[in-house]
């Protein structure tokens, strides 16, 4: 077996905030989502920003979509990890078609 470099991932705190502007995904409340990373198929296995979509926050009385997606709660992991890839991609050109990509940070799929 072959061991594969560690690509750099690419950080960016105004595309994180853009996509938090958002409203969820997957409920579609607006004012509480976060950034929510896809995931990539391993355990502590980090996602690049450009890889975030819109998913709700935890807060008083309702678990929020994050939490859910993150504990396999929405989706079986397979279907979750093609889901997430799916929103992260819809999210990188509804960003792109709004003008707002922010200076500086590549373009494209991570």
């Amino acid at each position: 077996m072959t061991a594969r470099p560690k690509q750099a991932l690419t950080r960016s705190e105004p595309y994180r905030r853009l996509v938090a502007a958002m409203p969820c995904r997957a409920c579609r409340v607006e004012g509480y989502s976060q950034a929510a990373h896809a995931h990539q198929g391993g355990k502590g296995i980090k996602a690049d920003d450009r890889e975030t979509f819109a998913l709700c926050c935890t807060r008083a009385g309702v678990p929020g979509c994050h939490a859910d997606f993150d504990q396999y709660r929405m989706f079986p992991k397979e279907q979750a990890r093609i889901m997430g890839a799916t929103w992260a991609a819809d999210t990188r050109r509804a960003i792109e078609a709004s003008g707002k990509w922010p200076k500086n940070l590549p373009r494209g799929e991570a």
